[in-house]
C-alpha cells in the first residue's frame, strides 16, 4: 500500500457536499434479480453487524442507537442478497448539522454507506447512495453532505459521480484531494470546489 494511503487511515475524515448542478444526469443502476433494496427493519440489526465488520467497522451498541436516533423517517436502506438471505449493503439518510469539525446548517448526511467486499463492482453502492440523496431531497434538505476517510477510494469514486464535491474548508486539504484524484483518475478541479457552505463554519 502506498504511504499516503496508509497515512489516510489515521487522518481525519474528508467532507464532501452535494449540489443538483453537479449531478446533471443521475447514474442508471439496474440491480439484478439476486438483490432487493428495501427499508431497514428493526429485526435487521444483528445481521448488519457482520456487514460492518467486513468493512473493518466495529460499532458499539450505543453508537448504533445514536445512528438510528438520527435517521430521518424511511431513511435507512438495506440491500439484501436473496440467495443467501443476508444483507450485502446499507446506507442511511440522517439529520446531522454538526459534523464534529464543521457545521452544516440544517444538514442532511449520507451516512454509513457500506457494501460487502465480495459484492462490489455491481453498482450496489451507487444504488444505495441514490436512495439516500433522493430521500434527503424529498425531506426538504438543502445542504447534503458526507464524511469519508481518504483511503476509501471506491466510495469516493461513487460520491464524485453522484455529484458530491470535496469541501476545501482548510488549505491543507487540497493536497490530499489531489493525490486521491490522481489515484482514481478523476479531474482535479480545486478551483471549482466549494470552500464554505452558506452559514457553515469550521468548529
Amino acid at each position: 500500500m502506498e504511504a499516503w494511503l496508509a497515512d489516510a487511515r489515521t487522518r481525519p475524515a474528508l467532507y464532501m457536499v452535494w449540489s443538483r448542478d453537479w449531478m446533471l444526469t443521475p447514474p442508471r443502476v439496474m440491480l439484478g434479480d439476486a438483490y432487493e433494496l428495501r427499508l431497514y427493519h428493526h429485526s435487521d440489526e444483528q445481521q448488519l453487524y457482520p456487514l460492518f465488520h467486513a468493512e473493518g467497522w466495529h460499532i458499539a451498541q450505543r453508537d448504533w442507537q445514536d445512528y438510528l436516533d438520527r435517521v430521518i423517517p424511511n431513511g435507512l436502506f438495506v440491500l439484501w442478497h436473496r440467495p443467501s438471505a443476508l444483507p450485502m449493503g446499507t446506507a442511511g439518510a440522517i439529520h446531522n448539522p454538526r459534523a464534529g469539525r464543521y457545521y452544516f446548517p440544517f444538514g442532511g448526511e449520507l451516512a454509513y454507506l457500506v457494501v460487502h467486499p465480495e459484492h462490489r463492482g455491481q453498482g450496489l453502492g451507487t444504488a444505495l447512495s441514490l436512495q439516500v440523496v433522493q430521500r434527503l431531497l424529498d425531506a426538504g434538505y438543502e445542504t447534503l453532505w458526507l464524511g469519508v476517510q481518504g483511503f476509501r477510494l471506491a466510495a469516493i469514486n461513487i460520491y464524485l459521480r453522484l455529484g458530491f464535491r470535496p469541501l476545501l474548508h482548510q488549505s491543507e486539504l487540497a493536497e490530499r484531494w489531489q493525490r486521491i484524484c490522481e489515484h482514481i483518475a478523476w479531474p482535479y478541479e480545486a478551483g471549482w470546489w466549494p470552500r464554505t457552505v452558506p452559514g457553515g463554519a469550521t468548529l
